[in-house]
């Protein structure tokens, strides 16, 4: 039940799940492009306020994603009603959160706290590969609930979850392993310590347990549904087939990552990767005009950024926060932290 198969496909996915292939920054450039479509049907927005384009978007089923590019007074309208404080938050908090970026560029520490393991916390309708298979907590209860309503839909209680978090000691193990085994300087299969995107928590590679044997998940048949509804539970998936040109990773089915269901939600029904979704909040920063989203249950959000100097010797940020709103904070692993606002529970 614990063991792999043998198939040619699973040694490369093997390969993969070890190293966390090296992503780059996708250019702003690029991004704003795409938006700049949206802002010339509407003639009201350029440059910096290419941030209304984070818009309210309705649950529907449907492959086609209408926008709708508010005003600048209805967005100004609904920014306007939030008041602000601020909260100090430590440095190091940038490289902690859901939507944090994890490259050679841009590396991570290990996630310390909030680490579980998925077999111990599980739903009975949901499989891990054996009882070393981790992930933060908030994933892990995510993961449940999907699995859970996708038994209910389907009648499937086969997903397992194949591999979860590394640290970032077992990615260094399994990197200077390679490096003796080629005598090579670099690895072509493994990832520099810090850089695997599973070291994050919130990434893991789903697959199926049907009749005592491991199969390859690809999001056909039944499975489709996880691919049209994970949006829902917080996920994406980390690598679409058809973007690579911002990944810089082939496209993989299999790989999920929590990152909170209005982004999800977002990105899934405006086909963004999140790459290009970090990109786009970058140009919604506190001092200028802020993002509106909605979740699938069109509950709305607000989104803004904050840039922190990585001159300032300061230990701790000031991050300005709304009053009498949930909100959360996730860092970037780059410069600053990402603000999610719920605006409707005030």
């Amino acid at each position: 039940m614990c063991g792999r198969s043998d198939t040619a496909r699973s040694n490369t996915m093997a390969e993969y799940r070890s190293t966390g292939r090296e992503l780059r920054k996708s250019p702003k450039g690029v991004i704003a492009g795409l938006f700049l479509i949206a802002l010339a049907a509407c003639g009201a927005f350029f440059g910096r306020n290419v941030l209304q384009n984070l818009v309210s978007l309705e649950a529907d089923d449907s492959e086609e994603v209408e926008i709708e590019v508010p005003s600048a007074e209805e967005s100004s309208a609904v920014t306007n009603q939030v008041e602000y404080g601020s909260v100090a938050v430590p440095k190091t908090e940038i490289r902690r959160g859901p939507l944090m970026i994890i490259n050679d560029d841009f590396p991570t520490e290990d996630a310390e706290t909030g680490i579980v393991s998925v077999f111990e916390k599980k739903t009975p309708c949901l499989t891990t590969r054996d009882m070393q298979v981790y992930l933060l907590e908030e994933t892990v209860d995510a993961l449940n609930d999907m699995a859970d309503a996708f038994y209910a839909q389907t009648g499937h209680n086969d997903l397992l979850v194949l591999n979860g978090y590394v640290t970032k000691d077992e990615q260094k193990r399994l990197y200077e392993a390679d490096l003796q085994r080629t005598g090579a300087s670099s690895s072509d299969l493994y990832a520099i310590p810090g850089c695997n995107e599973f070291e994050s928590g919130y990434t893991f590679e789903l697959s199926l347990f049907v009749n005592g044997a491991f199969q390859d998940f690809t999001g056909e048949g039944d499975y489709e549904w996880i691919l049209k509804h994970c949006a829902e539970y917080g996920f994406i998936q980390r690598y679409p087939e058809d973007k690579s040109q911002y990944t810089h990773v082939e496209g993989r089915p299999w790989v999920f990552r929590y990152v909170g269901s209005p982004h999800a939600w977002y990105m899934y029904k405006n086909k963004l990767c999140l790459e290009e979704y970090t990109d786009l909040l970058e140009m919604s920063p506190y001092e200028g005009e802020h993002g509106i989203i909605n979740d699938q249950l069109g509950r709305e959000y607000e989104v803004y950024y904050v840039s922190v100097d990585p001159e300032d010797p300061a230990a701790e940020a000031i991050v300005p926060t709304p009053i009498g709103y949930q909100y959360t904070i996730s860092g970037n692993n780059k410069h600053g932290f990402y603000i999610t606002v719920f605006l409707e529970n005030n």
